[in-house]
């Protein structure tokens, strides 16, 4: 008869806290094969709603695009 394994005891598993996550407020994020975040920070980024792109080529631009993507977004309705 084989000995049975014995799983750690971990800490119970708690539920994650509820997120809203609207999909007007959802974005493709796709980075350069170098890319290297922060520190360099290159690619694509396209709004899905709106369809609204942007290449980047810092962090800077990434969060410029989502802060004007978002204001916008928030000034409609």
């Amino acid at each position: 008869m084989e000995p049975k394994h014995r799983m750690p005891r971990t800490a119970p598993r708690t539920k994650p806290a509820a997120f809203d996550l609207p999909p007007d407020r959802a974005f493709v994020l796709h980075l350069d094969a170098n890319a290297q975040p922060p520190r360099r920070v290159v690619g694509r980024i396209e709004h899905v709603t709106s369809g609204q792109v942007a290449h980047i080529t810092s962090l800077r631009q990434l969060l410029a695009f989502l802060a004007a993507v978002l204001r916008n977004e928030d000034g409609i309705g």
